[in-house]
């Protein structure tokens, strides 16, 4: 019997449903073919039958195109299609499950796993310490509860077919018919998996390393080998191999079962199908020598135990080569794979697969971090783990650069290290590490060495003060210069001044954060140099914001969607300097700060609900007049995209570098990946088996993680939280109960998820280590929160976490290190409206040295003092304040 492809649950469903019809309304005609023949036609109709018979079941069925996992049915709910538990699956093939379960099927496995909430993979059969038995047995049992009458002596009622997507029609059937019908179904079912061509040639190979291993010696060839399983398996001795031969040998040895069940569908007689070429239903000898021959060798793969896990360390921007230690004679082709992907299909100029069989990466990045698997491409058993471990030379920076005192006084000074792994800290003073007494108590160092203090000080305390950081990948220091003297000299008390920009319905507004003082005003009706345009549209109109980043400190980019353009402020002239013409309604603005570049998604219309376009400023720092243009479009339009994804600006560590972003499509469960310096897409990344449409995603600069915040299409019902590989766009873990946005803190170390609930809100704090996330503590909290910020620790080179409330004049404050909560009250209430997408109550950091955070109310801008967590002023009287963007001016 020819072998078909055919879906075994249309076939159990066309079953049932003639079943059913066959019992509840008498049919005219019989078929004009078989059962048999008919298996593998969908919607086959009698000539006879009602026309309405199968549009009645088929009519307004939102899920005849709605895609579901394995493990998941369809289900209508208000008219829309959802993926929900499947409550019934069908055996195909044993396999093993994560809790060592062996499960009938796939889709058994992942319907446990949607009912139980909890995450399955398939594993090697050897991982489970027992099997399914008597599996036709079971196959039986269900189908005969499935065809057994429900409340009805004379059949199914239509309730019992209610998910059934295609139609049948069979004559009546008697009683005795039943069995007759099951043995059609089990039949179809054991002939259901086909032996593609693929699996067949690697059922051919493993029957070569079999055999190899049990039937010969060392230095013994090919041709010998065949000769040999051909006697075994020539059973009458007539020179030819026959179909019942074939499977006596198969019954004969269990071992070579096991053997042929690695791959699907196919078995020892499947040569017969594939390789009988004058089609007599036998192989001669020379029919099977030209089978086998067709095979790339006999390869016996080994791999030395202690070579299994092969640990790698590698320095940021390093050249890295691994080759693969499974060996075999001759040496077979070499599978390199990442998170079950194969690196050779990349099609990256950062990472090569040669063909001598090894790896080569370029200039590593924290993302390359992981683990590499190579194995041989016809034996996917032995499989050697590389363990590449990205570290970078520790960043030191310490503020202030210098200082002026006189004697008595107190000094401190301030250190922020960065580096992977995370470094340890010291305090040097010209170059002799400080001895701390406990007794005199002259110097304290806070937390890990986040900052120096130096009581009373005298003459002899002048000094060179060096913040020293050490890890694998070396030393670095910082030096902060302490001057003890009568008169000291004159100086700012920073090396670093920082000044806010406020945009509200008059303008935009310059603060220094530390007096409250207005610097200068940006008028809406100032006119813009060089033309004749307000800075605002129509003269006395109020301003409209969508969004405003600062680039380099030296310009500021703000978008105004009803003018169609972005200005651009000077930070250093406190002026409009430049007007760039856009896309319809420009709202959202990104930069990539390595590539001096300023990304801008333009809604085109007045809400958030269509398609929109992408548009690019290059060269974004430079004084020059500045121009759009288009990345290369989707799928050949530019109107395509919903929402753009890039990685965060600020980076610890500063030689990091991101070379893509993403983008996504309204309700499309997936992601299309962008080449940020090249301006194009590379592939596209099918979330389809996690439902997930993107709704929020944080890029973490280590371990290349990607967070991802998933929705349902249409109904934007959460399904959880999802964790990819950003090298190979791969899913690593999925957490289908984990609900919220994700914020990741600029060090890379901390992920806060926060889930509005009815009654506030809900933060899941969890540490991103090397092999994925830590649960650490979560924060509930009955504030409606707004907005997140990240503020400087002042115990660890890490960050604490700020928010802001909505309707409420409280701000929370969250240690993320000890779990600590504080709310600080009396800072207003938020605007009670807001547009284009912006947040109601935005809450800003002034930098990692800057003390004040900055959060606007509805008529008013707050200043809040984040080191002493208290309101440092209320600047009043401006006019719906919508954003605030922080400028550092650095002196050295």
């Amino acid at each position: 019997m020819s072998r078909h492809k055919c879906s075994h649950t249309f076939w159990i469903a066309n079953i049932l449903t003639l079943l059913a019809l066959s019992s509840s309304q008498p049919v005219q005609s019989e078929l004009k073919s078989s059962l048999r023949s008919q298996r593998h036609h969908r919607d086959v109709p009698s000539t006879n039958q009602p026309e309405t018979t199968t549009a009645t079941l088929l009519e307004n069925d939102p899920c005849l195109s709605h895609y579901c996992p394995s493990g998941r049915d369809c289900k209508v709910r208000e008219g829309v299609p959802i993926c929900d538990c499947a409550k019934k699956c069908l055996p195909h093939r044993s396999i093993c499950a994560s809790d060592k379960v062996v499960y009938p099927s796939h889709c058994h496995m992942h319907s446990t796993a949607c009912h139980n909430k909890r995450r399955l993979t398939q594993m090697n059969m050897n991982f489970c310490q027992k099997s399914v038995k008597n599996e036709r047995d079971w196959i039986k049992e269900k189908l005969s509860e499935e065809l057994r009458p429900k409340n009805d002596s004379s059949g199914l009622s239509a309730a019992g077919f209610s998910n059934v997507q295609s139609v049948l029609v069979l004559p009546s059937l008697n009683p005795g018919d039943l069995s007759n019908l099951l043995n059609e179904i089990e039949d179809h079912y054991y002939g259901r998996d086909e032996c593609s061509m693929q699996e067949y040639e690697v059922m051919k190979d493993n029957l070569l390393l079999y055999n190899h291993a049990k039937l010969m010696s060392e230095n013994q060839s090919k041709d010998y080998l065949l000769s040999m399983m051909f006697s075994h398996y020539d059973k009458n001795n007539d020179e030819h191999l026959e179909k019942y031969e074939l499977d006596q040998v198969s019954s004969e040895d269990q071992d070579l079962v096991n053997v042929i069940n690695l791959t699907s569908g196919c078995s020892l007689a499947s040569m017969i199908e594939f390789d009988d070429t004058d089609k007599d239903n036998k192989l001669s000898i020379n029919e099977f020598s030209v089978a086998m021959s067709k095979l790339y060798s006999v390869s016996v793969v080994s791999l030395d135990k202690a070579l299994e896990v092969n640990q790698v360390s590698a320095r940021l921007g390093d050249n890295v080569e691994l080759h693969c230690a499974v060996t075999g004679s001759p040496i077979p082709p070499v599978l390199w794979r990442r998170h079950g992907q194969d690196l050779a299909t990349l099609d990256q100029e950062d990472v090569k697969v040669y063909g001598d069989g090894s790896l080569y990466l370029t200039k590593v990045q924290l993302q390359h971090a992981g683990n590499y698997t190579c194995s041989a491409t016809r034996n996917p058993h032995v499989v050697q783990t590389h363990v590449l471990t990205v570290h970078t030379l520790p960043e030191v920076r310490v503020m202030p650069k210098i200082q002026s005192k006189r004697p008595g006084e107190d000094a401190q000074m301030f250190c922020h290290v960065s580096g992977e792994p995370f470094p340890q800290v010291k305090w040097l003073k010209n170059d002799e590490e400080l001895k701390i007494d406990e007794i005199s108590k002259k110097y304290q160092i806070i937390g890990n060495g986040t900052s120096l203090k130096i009581r009373k000080i005298d003459f002899a305390d002048t000094g060179a003060y060096m913040c020293q950081a050490t890890n694998i990948g070396g030393l670095t220091r910082d030096i902060s210069s302490l001057v003890v003297q009568d008169q000291p000299t004159p100086q700012s008390p920073t090396d670093e001044e920082h000044r806010f920009f406020a945009f509200h319905d008059w303008g935009i507004s310059v603060y220094d954060p530390t007096t409250c003082r207005l610097h200068h005003m940006i008028q809406g009706t100032d006119i813009i140099p060089g033309t004749q345009e307000y800075v605002c549209g129509d003269h006395g109109t109020a301003c409209s914001w969508g969004r405003a980043v600062s680039v380099s400190n030296r310009y500021i980019y703000a978008s105004q969607p009803t003018l169609d353009r972005i200005l651009v402020v000077s930070a250093v002239q406190m002026a409009v300097v430049d007007v760039v013409g856009t896309d319809k309604v420009p709202v959202e603005l990104e930069k990539v700060s390595h590539l001096d570049q300023l990304w801008l998604l333009s809604w085109r219309e007045g809400n958030d609900t269509g398609v929109k376009t992408i548009q690019v400023i290059r060269d974004a720092t430079q004084k020059r007049k500045h121009h759009t243009v288009h990345p290369e479009p989707i799928d050949g339009q530019f109107d395509m995209v919903k929402e753009l994804f890039l990685p965060y600006s600020f980076q610890e560590i500063s030689h990091y570098t991101y070379k893509y972003g993403y983008a996504t499509h309204t309700n499309q469960r997936g992601l299309y990946k962008l080449d940020l310096e090249n301006l194009r897409y590379t592939r596209s990344v099918d979330l389809t088996p996690q439902n997930c449409v993107p709704e929020q995603i944080q890029f973490s600069a280590l371990y290349g993680f990607v967070f991802m915040e998933c929705r349902e299409p249409v109904t934007r019902k959460p399904t959880g939280q999802l964790v990819l590989d950003y090298l190979t766009d791969a899913v690593i873990s999925t957490a289908p109960t984990l609900f919220g946005k994700p914020y990741l803190s600029p060090d890379s170390r901390k992920l806060i998820t926060f889930d509005r609930t009815p009654t506030g809100a809900t933060l899941i704090v969890q540490e991103i280590r090397a092999h994925g996330l830590d649960f650490l503590f979560d924060v509930k909290t009955s504030l409606n929160i707004s907005d997140i910020t990240f503020y400087p620790s002042q115990t660890t080179h890490s960050y604490d976490l700020y928010a802001s409330g909505q309707n409420k004049e409280d701000l929370l404050f969250v240690n993320l290190h000890t779990g600590k909560v504080e709310i600080i009250t009396g800072v207003g209430i938020a605007s009670s409206t807001s547009s284009w997408g912006n947040t109601p109550r935005p809450i800003t950091t002034a930098g990692r040295f800057g003390a004040f955070l900055a959060s606007p109310s509805n008529h008013a801008l707050f200043i809040i003092n984040g080191q002493s967590r208290t309101v440092n002023c209320e600047i009043s009287a401006v006019a719906k304040p919508s954003h605030i963007v922080w400028i550092t001016q650095k002196y050295h």
